[in-house]
């Protein structure tokens, strides 16, 4: 299969507003000229990055992780004979790090329902919509390559995203599916959890810039790679499990516990 090419693309992005998923479309406008389905809860948000982006940006408000928003999204696109060439699932929300027996049961839903439902939700509905040679990109986690203490809701969440990709690229043939581990990433995904002003600063220092995050997901996709692993954490993370399964899980939770942060010493 020949390799993507973005150019003038009709991109569907979600998580639009900030992080990764804003760095993603600041990338795929300015650098190929894509036209950008913008979805994100944040009206406000939105509308200060087609403030930034122009047209091409165009905002979407709604929740990803409700179904009949989904519903309703595809069928406008049908109702203007819109046809999409990308779908990116970028949404994403890290509930508060602590043990699994202390987690709030709405903590495991919220994580399924936007790391994972909405992906699913997503291909579902936009699947009928999407031309051929296109692709659909699935934002997971490192912590999907390896599962480590107190962020059980989020690991479970991106583990299943990240086997859905890998299944749903076993069954389309025209549309490549790639899924995508980073690692620590300078975004407000981090907003649950509680850390000092010193804290945040020190997990900053250790996180990847976004917009070189962003830079190497459309590179590595462009290759139409069916998992990309983006990071020197994140690399580490996978390397470790595929030779110590048992003993790196438990490492890493050792060393989070360890290294004087409070979130991570949550119960």
């Amino acid at each position: 299969m020949k390799r993507l090419d973005y150019k003038n693309k009709t991109v569907v992005l979600t998580g639009a507003s900030s992080g990764i998923g804003k760095a993603l479309a600041t990338e795929l406008i300015t650098k190929y000229g894509c036209t950008v389905y913008a979805i994100a809860r944040n009206e406000q948000r939105l509308a200060l990055c087609m403030g930034e982006l122009g047209e091409k940006y165009i905002p979407c408000p709604f929740d990803a992780s409700d179904k009949e928003n989904w519903t309703d999204f595809a069928e406008n696109l049908q109702k203007s004979g819109t046809r999409v060439d990308i779908l990116i699932n970028c949404a994403g929300v890290l509930p508060k790090f602590t043990q699994a027996e202390n987690a709030e049961i709405c903590d495991f839903e919220s994580a399924i329902n936007i790391n994972y439902l909405s992906q699913v939700y997503a291909c579902k509905e936009l699947l009928p919509h999407i031309n051929d040679l296109g692709a659909i990109v699935n934002i997971s986690s490192a912590s999907a390559l390896c599962p480590f203490g107190s962020v059980s809701a989020y690991t479970a969440s991106k583990a299943a995203s990240f086997a859905f990709s890998a299944a749903l690229s076993c069954e389309l043939k025209n549309i490549r599916v790639s899924a995508v581990a980073p690692g620590f990433v300078k975004t407000d995904i981090m907003k649950n959890q509680e850390m000092s002003e010193k804290e945040s600063r020190l997990v900053n220092k250790f996180s990847a810039d976004p917009t070189k995050v962003a830079r190497k997901i459309l590179r590595r996709t462009r290759r139409r790679k069916r998992r990309i692993t983006v990071g020197i954490d994140a690399h580490l993370m996978s390397i470790s499990y595929r030779l110590f399964p048992r003993l790196a899980p438990r490492l890493i939770t050792a060393f989070l516990k360890k290294s004087g942060l409070n979130m991570f010493n949550s119960q």
